[in-house]
């Protein structure tokens, strides 16, 4: 789906901004309680000086569709993803971490404009293989 693959480097800058401009970025991609949710880590990673580094690289594996209701599983790539001091903008080596990927099932609902908006996100933690393209 559009949406899904256009939210991970939208999330990346909302997370390197204020959480008033995050909720702006979110807001064509994330709805209700989730996006609450995502400004108030925005509002704690600026709380502990920290900030995304570079960005994560989805690889949809499903997407399931049901009337206004969708979920995809993705093996998302982190490859290139980690946690920055958001002062210096200088990778936090520690966040990096060896695993490259990861489960992720994420819920979209159809918005009254037509739109595909994420309701809620949830990553396993298990690694996971990368679709082959």
């Amino acid at each position: 789906m559009d949406t899904y693959s256009a939210y991970w480097p939208v999330l990346a800058e909302a997370g390197r901004s204020s959480p008033d401009q995050a909720r702006e970025l979110l807001k064509p991609y994330v709805k209700g309680g989730y996006l609450d949710h995502l400004v108030d880590g925005v509002r704690d990673m600026v709380k502990q000086g920290r900030e995304p580094y570079g960005q994560a690289i989805p690889r949809i594996k499903e997407v399931r569709v049901g009337g206004n209701y969708a979920e995809v599983t993705d093996c998302l790539d982190m490859s290139k993803a980690a946690i920055a001091d958001r002062r210096t903008h200088r990778l936090i080596p520690e966040t990096a971490d060896a695993k490259t990927t990861t489960t992720v099932t994420a819920i979209l609902e159809r918005s009254q404009d037509g739109r595909w908006r994420l309701t809620g996100l949830s990553m396993k933690g298990a690694t996971c293989t990368l679709p082959s393209r």
